[in-house]
């Protein structure tokens, strides 16, 4: 049980050390096209076309 427990402790120290090396970036480099048309496919508005922005 001990070793599983090292094992997991070694995967997150990793995987936070590797978090930090690079970069976190949110979010699109650049704008995106323009205003896009969506269907609902569930709820009140199954059916209806609406545009986004």
């Amino acid at each position: 049980m001990r070793l599983f427990q090292g094992v997991g402790l070694a995967a997150i120290i990793v995987s936070l050390s590797a978090a930090r090396a690079e970069d976190v970036k949110s979010g699109p480099e650049k704008k995106i096209g323009g205003p896009f048309q969506v269907k609902a496919i569930t709820g009140d508005s199954k059916g209806k076309t609406f545009c986004y922005v």
